[in-house]
């Protein structure tokens, strides 16, 4: 009998035995493989083995990488035949499903009100998303179909002809694809005249004296921002991080609604950094559709933006170095995306079923959300919206698929009823018009200080006792501090929410960049942004060189404090001092697992 099944055999005597079956088959094909040396691995929650060779490289990006695929006959190409047929008594009853008003209503049920009435309205909401996703489908293969048209019209400088002039063997399509567009993506349509316009001028990498956006940038890569003033003391420390830190020369695009957003005090600071222009999307979008607002603008702006290939950064994330090298990671690479896990997080979004609700509106998915916790009602936070990064002009389509799940009406309703904001949309819309997309399979864990080296709060308000000193309550095995998340490799990368101990609260002093843990290694305090480690060997201390460019970002936000005048900020930035330790408990220097 084989050791798999005398595994097998007694798995219903306890549940740590189907541990045993998968690390067992795990070390047969490790050892078959065609990678040779040794792995590093952990068991997800749901028993599936997460490996990663420990000389991992680009190509080996299934070790590295959650990689969604899907089933090659899932989506049908537009056709000649499709066209014709739209002339046909049952494809005109299609083109009225297609172009139809859409499900949802302008608002929902208020609280206390009927609840089988409310009940219904979600029923309706979701029923709706299924519409969506099946035209938003058609609506990406009629795209592509036209797109050579379009492009042989530009080659004309002809493109303004689009929809006026016509050839007869397409005009059926031209008209079905010019009415989903009006649906779909009205809110385009206040600069561009179609969306191959707007994905044209993403395409031009060319700098003009009429159109300063325009940067000269060979393989048109940039970072976009979205800030508003609330933020903006942040956005000037990362922007000042990236360039005198850093030394990224990626251009900078930072994006706000409308001039109550962003002051022109504000805007001057960032315009007078070279490489880097504010732009109002109001002037780009339709605002009155839209009406958005704070992180609702993320994915708006990453469709606007003049930049191909786009780095998204909220105003508080911070690169441990060039956030370009992003753009040389494997999964990048291989599919145009990289998304980052979020920490795990409990669930929120209370009373909704979300495989049910996922599998309500998508007729077919890739292997990827089964992988997920949000799926697996572990937490409501899979994906972390701080840094995605994305080629539009390989997922053109799919960025217009991630723009209509936060859409006025969508967001309102099924979008943010079942996902904590627009995280979980940019791959939940990926799923919708099957585009594959990459997770760097590591979730986010924490960086910061050993302990809690800050106490913890005596009140709401602020941090400390009367002594200063740490209570005798803190754990001296945790690590507290900002949100961090990794590389391709396990290694840290970049973090969010700050350089503080808890960015917002008032005398909240700089971490020391000291300790490091990943997710899957810890229990998690939320409430105090700290991990426990549930592992021997699970605490790391960061690196030397790490820690001198954590404390260079200390003084530039020192700096920004000064410049802005705010004694209350600079009263308790006082910079830590920096020293090179012998370990934490027993470790033996900073590149050492403690």
């Amino acid at each position: 009998m084989s050791i798999v099944a005398v595994l097998s055999s007694g798995l219903r005597k306890g549940q740590n035995l189907r541990i045993i079956i998968v690390v067992t088959i795990f070390f047969f094909l490790a050892s078959v493989s065609q990678y040779q040396g040794p792995f590093e691995f952990s068991i997800d929650a749901d028993g599936q083995v997460q490996s990663v060779h420990s000389e991992a490289g680009e190509h080996e990006i299934h070790y590295t990488h959650h990689i969604a695929s899907y089933q090659s006959d899932d989506i049908r190409p537009w056709t000649k035949g499709d066209t014709q047929a739209l002339t046909t008594p049952e494809g005109r009853q299609v083109v009225e499903f297609l172009v139809a008003p859409p499900l949802l209503k302008s608002s929902y049920s208020k609280p206390g009100e009927d609840l089988q009435h409310s009940k219904l309205e979600q029923e309706l909401a979701d029923v709706a998303f299924l519409h969506l996703t099946k035209r938003l489908r058609v609506f990406k293969e009629l795209w592509r179909s036209l797109q050579p048209y379009y492009d042989q019209l530009e080659d004309e400088d002809q493109q303004n002809q689009f929809y006026i002039h016509t050839p007869p063997e397409i005009a059926p399509a031209i008209e079905l694809f010019q009415k989903m567009e009006r649906n779909l993506f009205p809110w385009i349509l206040k600069n561009y005249a179609t969306s191959f316009d707007l994905y044209r001028e993403m395409s031009m990498p060319s700098i003009t004296a009429d159109n300063p956006r325009k940067v000269r940038n060979t393989r048109n890569q940039g970072i976009v921002m979205c800030v508003g003033d609330k933020h903006s003391v942040y956005a000037r420390t990362t922007v000042k991080v990236l360039r005198e830190v850093l030394g990224s020369k990626l251009p900078i695009e930072i994006y706000y609604t409308g001039e109550q957003d962003l002051s022109k005090e504000n805007r001057e600071w960032f315009e007078n950094i070279e490489g880097v222009t504010t732009v109002d999307i109001t002037t780009l979008l339709d605002q009155e559709m839209l009406q958005i607002s704070g992180p609702i603008l993320k994915p708006f702006a990453m469709l606007a933006s003049r930049f191909q290939e786009v780095i998204l950064m909220d105003s508080d994330a911070y690169f441990l170095q060039d956030p370009a090298i992003l753009f040389e990671d494997g999964g990048y690479k291989e599919v145009g995306t990289v998304f980052f896990y979020d920490r795990t997080r409990p669930n929120k979004v209370a009373g909704v079923n979300k495989r049910a609700w996922l599998y309500s509106y998508l007729p077919s998915v890739s292997n990827h959300p089964s992988k997920t916790r949000w799926y697996r009602s572990k937490g409501d936070q899979d994906q972390d919206s701080g840094v995605v990064v994305l080629d539009k002009k390989r997922h053109f389509l799919g960025l217009l698929a991630i723009c209509k799940m936060n859409d006025v009406l969508e967001r309102n309703q099924p979008t943010y009823r079942a996902t904590w904001g627009e995280k979980e949309s940019f791959w939940i819309a990926m799923e919708m018009v099957q585009e594959r997309y990459s997770f760097i399979r590591f979730g986010g864990g924490v960086i910061g200080d050993l302990g809690d080296a800050v106490p913890y709060r005596k009140d709401g308000d602020s941090f400390g006792t009367d002594s200063g000193e740490p209570p005798s309550s803190v754990r001296m095995d945790r690590v507290c501090g900002n949100q961090l998340h990794f590389n391709y490799k396990a290694q840290p990368l970049w973090w969010n929410s700050g350089l503080t101990r808890e960015k917002g609260t008032k005398d909240s002093p700089y971490l020391k960049y000291t300790a490091w843990i990943h997710d899957e290694y810890g229990v998690w305090d939320i409430e105090h942004s700290c991990l426990v480690p549930k592992l021997h060997g699970a605490l790391m201390e960061v690196e030397w060189n790490q820690r001198q460019t954590a404390f260079e970002m200390l003084r530039l936000d020192q700096a920004v404090a000064q410049e802005l005048n705010q004694p209350e900020v600079k009263r308790i930035m006082t910079i830590p001092r920096l020293v090179k330790t012998e370990g934490v408990k027993g470790g033996k220097g900073n590149n050492q697992a403690v």
